[in-house]
């Protein structure tokens, strides 16, 4: 007699070949990479990060959210991460996986004619938006969702394109008890009538440093933390990184983030997550060209100085 399972949600190392990666991206929509990053960058981002929590609950913006009463309680959400953390955020950004993964579900080829030529377009990626959570004891359990509302495209069903890929690098030791997120695996492929349910879920687990991804097409909500407040390791700290198809306008306009200066210092595949590039089917131009080659801020640029192993 066959034993029944539940959803599960593998975990292999951020060194895995990619094929592997995408092949289990592909059919399960979900995936936790482990040893992303390491110790001290996991660290150094836990540090910086402390001063934007307390920035951000300071002026009330904690909560802010798309929708009303979407956040969980206990639960402070601070956008715009990259501006208070822009070198860590520029270090972990530049692993070679993260672009294979975004190149692979969010560049979508589209043809027409011109005249009487058939012409092919190709779209790529940038950063969507860049959110630290920090999930108290007390937070509860957040409504499962899918990541795609933002776009207001209607999904139809596992035929739809992938127009977002969430990303999470666990800034702490990720649990169900601390509030891991629970995620519906495969419902990337379900018709669109079918509602999650939480037997459909399992809470993500990861270890300090790993990162979780999973499409914006698949189920998902925060847990809830029912860990005791005198535990050291009580409060759950996770840092998002959304990407979407560079054919869609970014939920953050990162590029007025930083002071110029910090621009400068960043290499070009990260000014292009951020929208310093035109996107590659023309969007975001200034002056009808690449925002780096006509805004007088980026005079001067020589390709920046935080370049990080990209391996």
């Amino acid at each position: 007699m066959a034993v029944a399972t539940g959803p599960t949600v593998e975990t292999i190392p951020a060194s895995s070949p990619i094929e592997k990666i995408l092949e289990i991206l592909h059919r399960d929509g979900v995936l936790v990479l482990s040893d992303y990053a390491d110790e001290v960058e996991v660290d150094q981002m836990n540090a910086k990060a402390e001063e934007h929590f307390a920035r951000t609950e300071a002026e009330g913006r904690d909560k802010d959210s798309f929708f009303k009463g979407f956040r969980a309680s206990n639960t402070v959400a601070a956008y715009d991460l990259i501006g208070s953390c822009p070198e860590e955020v520029a270090k972990v950004l530049q692993r070679k996986v993260w672009h294979q993964v975004m190149e692979e579900f969010l560049a979508h080829e589209a043809w027409d004619w011109l005249g009487e030529q058939k012409v092919t377009r190709k779209s790529g990626y940038w950063l969507h938006t860049s959110i630290g959570y920090k999930v108290s004891p007390g937070a509860g359990r957040q409504v499962l969702h899918r990541d795609i509302n933002s776009t207001g495209i209607q999904r139809t069903g596992p035929e739809s394109l992938v127009n977002g890929v969430s990303t999470f690098i666990a800034g702490c030791d990720v649990t169900p008890e601390n509030g891991g997120t629970r995620v519906a695996p495969g419902s990337h492929l379900w018709p669109q009538e079918r509602a999650p349910t939480e037997d459909d879920c399992i809470a993500v687990a990861m270890k300090k440093g790993s990162l979780a991804i999973w499409l914006s097409s698949i189920f998902h909500g925060a847990g809830a933390n029912t860990m005791d407040p005198a535990d050291p390791k009580a409060i759950r700290t996770i840092y998002g990184f959304f990407a979407c198809s560079d054919n869609f306008r970014q939920g953050e306009i990162t590029a007025l983030s930083l002071k110029p200066e910090d621009y400068m210092r960043m290499p070009p595949s990260i000014l292009r997550l951020l929208g310093f590039y035109k996107g590659r089917t023309g969007g975001g131009a200034l002056a009808g060209r690449d925002p780096i080659n006509t805004w007088p801020g980026f005079k001067g640029y020589s390709g920046g100085e935080w370049i990080f192993n990209e391996e």
